[in-house]
């Protein structure tokens, strides 16, 4: 027996919203959850800034650390934050990141169920190409598809519905 390609017709208790309003609750998502990456890359850049200040003048490390050492805690906690928001998060509640909840968002496999790790690793590993030009490419894809999906999506087989 082989599997299709094809996917499986959603359940009718799923809602799939209309083209803007789908793009509007994903993109408030999008800015609710970036911002909590951001603002934790942020305070980790400050607070090793002020460890590093010290350090510096007492002669223990070199002075051009004080520009990297706040710069490079940044960007790997906000990667490291925005990995857990995007995997880890909804693979424990259900397929809603926070940014999800306070929209009324969750993500689905197109056959229905739960995305495993492999599909939310696919789908944040995508970002990348969907926030290209401003993310002008996540707002075609997810206006012009029929499931509403951006190519994070398409890729990893899932689809975000609005929890009724």
């Amino acid at each position: 027996m082989t599997a299709s390609t094809e996917p499986v017709p959603l359940p009718a208790e799923v809602i799939l919203p209309g083209r803007w309003e789908m793009v509007a609750r994903r993109g408030l998502q999008n800015l609710l959850d970036s911002s909590l990456a951001i603002g934790a890359g942020c305070v980790t850049g400050l607070l090793a800034g002020l460890v590093v200040t010290p350090v510096v003048r007492w002669g223990m490390v070199p002075p051009m650390t004080i520009l990297w050492a706040p710069f490079v805690t940044f960007c790997v906690v906000a990667i490291a934050t925005d990995l857990l928001i995007h995997v880890w998060v909804p693979l424990r509640r259900g397929g809603v990141t926070p940014g999800m909840l306070v929209v009324g968002l969750r993500i689905e496999t197109t056959r229905g169920g739960a995305p495993g790790v492999r599909d939310y690793l696919v789908r944040w590993f995508l970002f990348t190409v969907d926030g290209l030009l401003l993310g002008l490419v996540a707002v075609v894809g997810i206006a012009v598809t029929e499931r509403r999906q951006r190519v994070g999506d398409l890729i990893a087989r899932t689809v975000v519905v609005r929890v009724s």
